[in-house]
């Protein structure tokens, strides 16, 4: 016996040691080298952005991990914090003497880039010699990121056109951006890419103009259980599927409530029929206590009323009290039989 314990514990140890090790491995990495002068912090930074509207907020909340870039550049961040689920990730940097949780938008020392992954993503990633230091990247690992990166180009494409004050052309050109994203929504196999792309786009004023195409978005990606289909469901125009399911549901809750009520009346009429009878199986001398009672005399007045003893009295109450299932004179004072 003693012989099987320490086998036993010997088993467990390597199982858990087994059980550990290969948790340990299931997250993932984004690892690469990056070209960076001696004005920045030798520090990468990774944030969980869980909705789309959060994509340019920076706070500490946002950031989940770190990693430290060595002499050459080089870095290994761990996916160990981040979802089972496609993310969107932001990875920044910042300068010296600056605090992780700031963010430079724009110009050449914009100190951040995108990235859509998963905790078992395995992603590397090398920068150029150029300003701002992500805007030249090679991203290995993530065949997905040709598309996200177009669609942000797409994204920014309107502003960095020159239209003279021509409003008209601009609104030509947002509009013929937004078709353009829509079609990439509509076309893309990943879930997270075609999201973020139908986001970018005025998608609550199209509603009114294109609704069959929003019921069928909806429709194909309705296995889609994250934060971010679930946020953007909740923001979106309901839809006829939707309306259809409402009446349904109201529909059934007016059945539901009108056997509730059905079921409160017969329980009503169960309840004056016992009581009905409960006071029927009272005696005559019982029934003459009762209304006594019900006058709010004591058994002292009742016993000189009836002529009876005060014991007898006492009797009486007491089977009054049994047969109408009543606890005090309150109860008697307040008991109504029609």
């Amino acid at each position: 016996m003693r012989r099987f314990k320490r086998n036993f514990f010997v088993v467990f140890i390597l199982v858990s040691g087994f059980q550990s090790s290969t948790m340990a491995t299931d997250a993932g990495s984004i690892s690469g080298q990056l070209i960076l002068d001696e004005s920045w912090e030798r520090e990468i930074y990774i944030s969980l952005i869980e909705d789309f509207n959060d994509e340019y907020t920076i706070s500490n909340r946002f950031i989940v991990s770190s990693a430290v870039i060595d002499a050459k550049g080089f870095f290994n961040l761990k996916l160990n914090k981040i979802p089972q689920k496609w993310s969107l990730l932001r990875l920044h940097l910042v300068k010296k003497g600056i605090t992780p949780n700031s963010l430079t938008i724009g110009g050449v020392y914009e100190n951040f880039m995108f990235l859509i992954a998963k905790r078992d993503s395995e992603i590397k990633i090398k920068n150029f010699d150029d300003l701002p230091i992500f805007s030249n990247v090679i991203i290995e690992g993530a065949d997905h990121m040709q598309t996200f990166l177009y669609a942000k180009k797409l994204v920014a494409y309107p502003n960095s056109l020159d239209y003279d004050n021509a409003i008209i052309e601009k609104e030509f050109i947002v509009d013929a951006v937004n078709e353009k994203l829509k079609m990439m929504a509509d076309t893309s196999t990943h879930p997270l890419i075609s999201l973020y792309a139908l986001h970018q786009t005025d998608f609550q004023s199209d509603i009114a103009r294109n609704r069959n195409f929003y019921d069928k978005y909806l429709e194909k990606w309705k296995a889609q259980d994250n934060v971010y289909f679930n946020a953007f469901r909740r923001n979106f125009p309901q839809t006829e599927s939707a309306s259809k399911d409402k009446a349904t549901t109201s529909k059934l809750l007016w059945w539901i409530g009108l056997g509730l009520l059905a079921i409160a009346l017969v329980f009503i009429f169960v309840l004056k029929r016992n009581k009905a009878k409960s006071f029927s199986s009272l005696s005559v001398k019982e029934r003459e206590v009762f209304e006594l009672l019900q006058q709010g005399m004591s058994n002292k007045e009742i016993s000189a009323q009836c002529n009876i003893e005060l014991t007898t009295v006492k009797s009486h109450v007491s089977s009054i009290y049994s047969k109408l299932k009543i606890k005090s004179r309150k109860e008697a004072m307040n008991f109504k039989i029609k």
